[in-house]
């Protein structure tokens, strides 16, 4: 695919001029009334989202074992209803729109590489009963265009959601069902290919992605039963592989003085088949059910919180009919105190996990993998930290960390080899797809931000990352960086104008090569170094009436020919513009 044209950020940054992280962790109850909100739908990045680095976190009181990982939100624009958040959150989001609230929103733009970008969202109260329902479209697609790129570069994205939710008194519900279709190429050839007067016509590159989705949950603000979280995913592609998920997630508390117990349990269910492209049409099949469990109890006061708990999962799995059981025990340790009170809070832990490496979420991440992967669980044995954070000035936050991490299995992209050999080759067989590297990796990380907050008019946050990594079998860890650093300004000029800029470095990765065995002697090569980019963005936006928002995005301003991923090369400058309307029935 010739590139990809980063998504518009999406409504939160034209509207709100920033994306909002969300965390539902610290819903109350709370009695009911009549509240603006801001109704949204978790962010499913697309490929050109991809190539748009943002590692900014807020940090979160109440959990701090690791850089949050942040869950964008789309649905960004204000909305009368009496579904949380209160109003004042909602100023937070889009500053301009307090006085003239809309449901509802329809954007469309347009970009060079033929990008166009299409979103319609629709949500509506119920009736006097607190419900809500909407529904979500999204596309975007490119027609490519990189130059270089001997094969098709086009790609294509589009999801439809409808959702629905309730809040009462004393409990709330939501639920959300959607379907997501996608088109990528295989089109990250060798450079061998290059000299080699290589016949590209032979190879058909398309991918395609589909699936349905369902996710729920239910909050009792009575009792001990705390929350359930449901989800459902059935995933295919256009080779023959498919895969389902159901996880199922219940939380319990009990709350005593000066404490509070958690009992937290989680069963994730994987059945992923994938057909066998080299042989006989035969599948490998792998199946896992990891059942969790998190008790823990939580001492806190004016000054401090103590958390100190267990956790345990027990994994059944299948690979290729083989059994692969294991069990893993890890720490449930969080602490926060505060050294100057609302000034400077230190805070430590260790913590642990279980992560279920599924085909549909490593597609997403990286849709240029082969439909022929090796599934199993990463296991995090201990993440310890330790940080500051606090207020320099009133409007000026900081916040430094260090961390230490063991993962068992991690899962590492590499580009699978080139066969020449392999007779009847499939569109992803010519040294083009991504396979997966499982190593122990054991991360030192150090990490810093700045945020500054002068009034509702600039917002700076400036952020850093530096990570060493230590490999048991490999010499290094595959296409995961060394270091990062982000950097975004949003300004609001007049109550019409306003920009976004964000600056990202990545630092450089590596990528294996494997050895060669020819009659009888093997040669070794060192690991290829992928190099380092800045990716620098900008957008610019105008309102001029209260429901219209008129903007222009540039994307890759730099003009740099880097890499995402090994071997795929990004588009160049990137230009959208396009306008957004919001609107009531």
């Amino acid at each position: 695919m010739k590139k990809y044209l980063y998504s518009i950020t999406i409504v939160a940054a034209l509207v709100a001029h920033q994306a909002n992280a969300q965390d539902d962790k610290n819903k109350k109850k709370e009695s009911v009334g009549t509240e603006v909100i801001n109704v949204t739908s978790e962010y499913q990045a697309t490929l050109n989202d991809a190539f748009k680095i943002n590692d900014n976190p807020l940090v979160d009181d109440d959990d701090i074992n690791k850089k949050k990982e942040i869950k964008y939100t789309i649905f960004s624009v204000p909305v009368a209803s009496t579904f949380a958040p209160a109003k004042g959150e909602a100023a937070a989001v889009d500053n301009d729109s307090l006085a003239n609230f809309y449901n509802n929103y329809a954007l469309l733009g347009y970009g060079n590489y033929n990008t166009i970008r299409g979103e319609l969202g629709i949500v509506e109260q119920v009736g006097s009963n607190n419900m809500y329902v909407g529904g979500l479209l999204k596309h975007i697609s490119s027609g490519g265009g990189i130059d270089g790129v001997h094969l098709d570069d086009n790609y294509s994205k589009s999801n439809l959601d409808f959702m629905a939710g309730q809040r009462n008194e004393n409990n709330a519900w939501n639920a959300q069902f959607g379907a997501m279709n996608s088109k990528y190429n295989w089109y990250g050839t060798p450079e061998d290919f290059y000299v080699s007067n290589f016949n590209f016509d032979l190879v058909d590159p398309l991918q395609k992605y589909n699936d349905v989705h369902f996710n729920g949950s239910y909050e009792n603000y009575l009792g001990a039963f705390e929350k359930v979280d449901v989800l459902y995913k059935y995933f295919w592609d256009d080779y023959a592989s498919k895969e389902s998920r159901f996880v199922v997630a219940p939380k319990f508390n009990i709350e005593l003085p000066n404490q509070t117990v958690h009992v937290n349990f989680e069963a994730d269910y994987l059945n992923t088949q994938f057909a066998d492209h080299n042989i006989d049409n035969k599948q490998r099949k792998y199946s896992y059910l990891n059942l969790s469990v998190n008790p823990s109890i939580k001492f806190f006061d004016a000054d401090y919180s103590v958390e100190l708990g267990v956790g345990l999962t027990y994994i059944m799995g299948k690979k290729n009919g083989i059994e692969d059981n294991s069990v893993v025990i890890y720490p449930q340790v969080k602490a926060n105190y505060d050294l100057v009170k609302d000034i400077v809070q230190a805070y430590a832990g260790a913590v642990g996990g279980v992560k279920q490496n599924s085909y549909a979420d490593l597609a997403e991440e990286n849709p240029f993998v082969a439909p022929d992967l090796e599934l199993h669980p990463t296991k995090t044995q201990y993440d310890l930290y330790a940080g500051l954070r606090g207020k320099l000035y009133h409007n000026v936050s900081y916040n430094v960390r260090a961390s230490y991490k063991s993962e068992d299995d991690k899962a590492m992209f590499n580009i699978n080899p080139y066969d020449i050999n392999l007779a009847n080759k499939q569109g992803f067989q010519y040294g083009n797809s991504f396979g997966l590297l499982y190593d122990r990796i054991s991360t030192l990380s150090f990490f810093g931000e700045l945020n500054f907050d002068f009034s509702d008019d600039v917002k700076i946050g400036l952020s850093g990352e530096y990570n060493n990594y230590s490999a048991e079998f490999y010499d290094h860890a595959y296409h995961l960086p060394q270091a990062k650093v982000n950097g975004n300004v949003l300004i609001n000029f007049t109550k019409q104008w306003f920009a976004d800029i964000n600056i990202a470095y990545i630092g450089q990765r590596y990528q294996n090569v494997p050895s060669e065995t020819v009659n009888g002697v093997t040669t070794y090569f060192a690991d290829k170094k992928i190099g380092d980019f800045t990716d620098f963005n900008m957008t610019v936006g105008y309102r001029p009436t209260s429901q219209w928002t008129v903007f222009l995005k540039g994307n890759n301003i730099f003009n740099q020919k880097y890499y995402r991923f090994n071997q795929y090369q990004v588009q160049g400058v990137q230009v959208l513009g396009g306008a957004m309307y919001k609107f009531d029935f």
